[in-house]
């Protein structure tokens, strides 16, 4: 199974991501609780996915760090403001596709 890193999400969003994840088998190995801290608990934890806010500021400049800097690691980015998710397969060198945010799509994602 994946092992995944969660970005910086509200604290309830950030509790639910995590509950359903683990409900899905996914090891957590971190949760990046102080914002801006992503790319040193990459470093060490590193994880297969890292499920980031596609709502919050900065995080598509984040994603594409992390695809540049990281290309193994497969970011997902998900906006609860439009149920979509962008995802950043690993190797692609940054290059995403965008698709619709379920639960059943989004565990998907994270596990293939």
């Amino acid at each position: 199974m994946p092992r995944v890193l969660i970005g910086d999400f509200g604290a309830i969003a950030r509790m639910g991501l995590r509950e359903f994840l683990d409900e899905e088998g996914f090891e957590i190995v971190a949760e990046e609780d102080v914002p801006g801290e992503i790319l040193e608990r990459l470093t060490e934890f590193r994880p297969d996915v890292v499920v980031l806010d596609l709502d919050t500021d900065g995080e598509l400049e984040i994603a594409g760090m992390i695809a540049s800097n990281f290309p193994a690691v497969k970011v997902i980015a998900c906006s609860s403001e439009e149920p979509t998710m962008r995802v950043y397969p690993p190797f692609h060198h940054g290059e995403w596709y965008l698709s619709e945010l379920t639960p059943r799509l989004l565990a998907d994602a994270v596990r293939s």
